[in-house]
Protein backbone atom coordinates (compact mmCIF):
# COMPACT_ATOMS: atom_id res chain seq x y z
CA UNK A 1 0.00 0.00 0.00
CA UNK A 2 1.29 3.47 -0.86
CA UNK A 3 0.32 7.13 -0.45
CA UNK A 4 -1.84 7.13 -3.58
CA UNK A 5 -4.01 4.34 -2.13
CA UNK A 6 -4.78 6.21 1.09
CA UNK A 7 -4.61 9.94 0.38
CA UNK A 8 -7.58 12.27 0.44
CA UNK A 9 -7.95 13.99 -2.92
CA UNK A 10 -10.50 16.65 -1.96
CA UNK A 11 -7.88 18.97 -0.51
CA UNK A 12 -8.32 22.48 0.80
CA UNK A 13 -5.07 24.36 0.19
CA UNK A 14 -4.34 28.04 0.68
CA UNK A 15 -2.27 30.35 -1.44
CA UNK A 16 0.61 32.19 0.22
CA UNK A 17 -1.20 35.55 0.08
CA UNK A 18 -4.30 34.39 2.00
CA UNK A 19 -4.85 35.91 5.42
CA UNK A 20 -4.61 33.79 8.53
CA UNK A 21 -8.26 34.56 9.42
CA UNK A 22 -9.33 33.09 6.08
CA UNK A 23 -7.42 29.88 6.82
CA UNK A 24 -8.71 29.76 10.40
CA UNK A 25 -12.27 30.01 9.08
CA UNK A 26 -11.67 27.14 6.65
CA UNK A 27 -10.19 25.00 9.43
CA UNK A 28 -13.24 25.53 11.63
CA UNK A 29 -15.74 24.98 8.81
CA UNK A 30 -13.92 21.97 7.40
CA UNK A 31 -13.18 20.37 10.77
CA UNK A 32 -9.57 19.63 9.91
CA UNK A 33 -6.31 20.54 11.60
CA UNK A 34 -4.21 22.17 8.90
CA UNK A 35 -3.83 23.07 5.25
CA UNK A 36 -0.98 22.93 2.78
CA UNK A 37 0.16 26.26 1.38
CA UNK A 38 0.81 26.38 -2.36
CA UNK A 39 2.32 28.78 -4.84
CA UNK A 40 0.79 29.75 -8.19
CA UNK A 41 1.98 26.54 -9.86
CA UNK A 42 0.40 24.35 -7.16
CA UNK A 43 3.67 23.35 -5.48
CA UNK A 44 3.68 23.02 -1.70
CA UNK A 45 5.64 25.83 -0.07
CA UNK A 46 4.44 25.45 3.51
CA UNK A 47 1.81 24.22 5.89
CA UNK A 48 -0.27 26.00 8.51
CA UNK A 49 -2.04 24.24 11.35
CA UNK A 50 -4.45 25.14 14.10
CA UNK A 51 -1.62 25.28 16.63
CA UNK A 52 0.22 27.85 14.48
CA UNK A 53 -2.91 30.02 14.55
CA UNK A 54 -3.43 29.48 18.28
CA UNK A 55 0.15 30.59 18.94
CA UNK A 56 -0.50 33.77 16.93
CA UNK A 57 -3.62 34.43 19.02
CA UNK A 58 -1.66 33.84 22.23
CA UNK A 59 1.00 36.28 21.03
CA UNK A 60 -1.63 38.97 20.41
CA UNK A 61 -1.32 39.04 16.62
CA UNK A 62 -4.21 40.21 14.46
CA UNK A 63 -5.35 37.30 12.31
CA UNK A 64 -6.90 39.74 9.82
CA UNK A 65 -3.58 41.33 8.96
CA UNK A 66 -1.15 38.39 8.98
CA UNK A 67 -0.54 36.64 5.68
CA UNK A 68 -0.24 32.87 5.64
CA UNK A 69 3.30 33.08 4.23
CA UNK A 70 4.35 34.93 7.40
CA UNK A 71 2.98 32.28 9.79
CA UNK A 72 3.30 29.00 7.88
CA UNK A 73 5.95 26.39 8.46
CA UNK A 74 8.01 26.59 5.27
CA UNK A 75 9.33 23.53 3.42
CA UNK A 76 7.14 20.98 5.22
CA UNK A 77 7.58 17.24 5.02
CA UNK A 78 5.95 15.93 1.84
CA UNK A 79 5.68 12.52 0.23
CA UNK A 80 5.27 11.39 -3.35
CA UNK A 81 2.30 9.31 -4.45
CA UNK A 82 4.35 6.08 -4.61
CA UNK A 83 5.74 6.44 -1.06
CA UNK A 84 5.05 3.33 1.04
CA UNK A 85 2.55 3.83 3.86
CA UNK A 86 5.11 2.61 6.38
CA UNK A 87 7.40 5.45 5.30
CA UNK A 88 4.52 7.95 5.62
CA UNK A 89 3.89 6.70 9.16
CA UNK A 90 7.62 7.09 9.93
CA UNK A 91 7.51 10.73 8.74
CA UNK A 92 4.44 11.43 10.89
CA UNK A 93 5.97 9.72 13.91
CA UNK A 94 9.45 11.27 13.72
CA UNK A 95 8.18 14.79 12.97
CA UNK A 96 5.14 14.63 15.28
CA UNK A 97 2.80 15.72 12.49
CA UNK A 98 -0.78 14.71 11.77
CA UNK A 99 -1.02 15.39 8.04
CA UNK A 100 1.41 15.07 5.14
CA UNK A 101 0.90 16.60 1.68
CA UNK A 102 1.22 14.21 -1.27
CA UNK A 103 2.83 15.61 -4.42
CA UNK A 104 3.45 14.66 -8.03
CA UNK A 105 7.04 14.23 -9.22
CA UNK A 106 7.03 17.88 -10.29
CA UNK A 107 6.04 19.01 -6.75
CA UNK A 108 2.37 19.84 -7.44
CA UNK A 109 -0.04 19.01 -4.63
CA UNK A 110 -2.38 16.10 -5.44
CA UNK A 111 -3.61 15.04 -2.00
CA UNK A 112 -2.97 14.77 1.71
CA UNK A 113 -2.67 11.86 4.11
CA UNK A 114 -3.75 12.21 7.71
CA UNK A 115 -3.29 9.76 10.54
CA UNK A 116 -7.00 9.02 10.40
CA UNK A 117 -6.82 8.30 6.63
CA UNK A 118 -4.32 5.52 7.34
CA UNK A 119 -6.35 4.14 10.24
CA UNK A 120 -9.56 4.17 8.17
CA UNK A 121 -7.82 2.27 5.37
CA UNK A 122 -6.49 -0.37 7.76
CA UNK A 123 -9.86 -0.77 9.50
CA UNK A 124 -11.75 -0.99 6.21
CA UNK A 125 -9.34 -3.14 4.21
CA UNK A 126 -11.72 -6.10 4.37
CA UNK A 127 -14.74 -4.05 3.30
CA UNK A 128 -15.81 -2.51 0.00
CA UNK A 129 -17.82 0.68 -0.46
CA UNK A 130 -20.12 0.69 -3.47
CA UNK A 131 -21.03 4.06 -4.99
CA UNK A 132 -19.39 7.45 -5.21
CA UNK A 133 -19.32 10.61 -3.20
CA UNK A 134 -20.37 13.75 -5.01
CA UNK A 135 -17.59 16.32 -4.98
CA UNK A 136 -17.08 19.75 -6.41
CA UNK A 137 -13.53 20.69 -7.27
CA UNK A 138 -11.75 23.63 -8.84
CA UNK A 139 -8.63 23.13 -10.89
CA UNK A 140 -5.80 25.60 -10.41
CA UNK A 141 -5.99 28.26 -13.04
CA UNK A 142 -9.77 28.06 -13.51
CA UNK A 143 -11.80 31.14 -12.78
Amino acid sequence: MNALDVMSVDVVAAKENATVIEVATRLVLGAFNGVPIINESGSVTGIITAIDILRAIRDGKSLDSILVKDLMTPNPSIVKQNTAIEEVIDVMDKKGIEMVPVVEDDGRLIGVISRSDILKEKINERFVTIGREKTVTTTLGEA
